[in-house]
């Protein structure tokens, strides 16, 4: 499930990637074993957890960038798309 940077043309390219990708991974993710959810994981030296407790700071992460995203196209004179629910741009003329 690799995208090459520069190969997708479409957002319909990005979604599809998107929604193949975490499809995979979150398959993945179910079939691990307690042992590697309960291991202790380095965060850059900083401090240690158990893996599983990354899952929410990924999560929070990932809804991070989305917001950013959408106030990069607000700003650029685009319209938000739904991202979670309708969007204050959605209806607009």
């Amino acid at each position: 499930m690799r995208a090459l940077e520069g190969s997708f043309r479409t957002a319909d390219d990005v979604v599809a990637f998107y929604e193949a990708a975490m499809t995979a991974r979150i398959a993945a993710l179910r079939a691990l074993p307690d042992e590697a959810l309960t291991r202790q994981v380095s965060f850059f030296g900083m401090f240690a957890r158990p893996a599983a407790e990354f899952l929410p700071m990924a999560n929070n992460h990932s809804i991070h960038h989305r917001g950013q995203l959408a106030a990069y196209l607000r700003s650029i004179g685009s319209k938000v798309p739904s991202i979670y629910g309708s969007s204050a741009d959605e209806g607009r003329g």
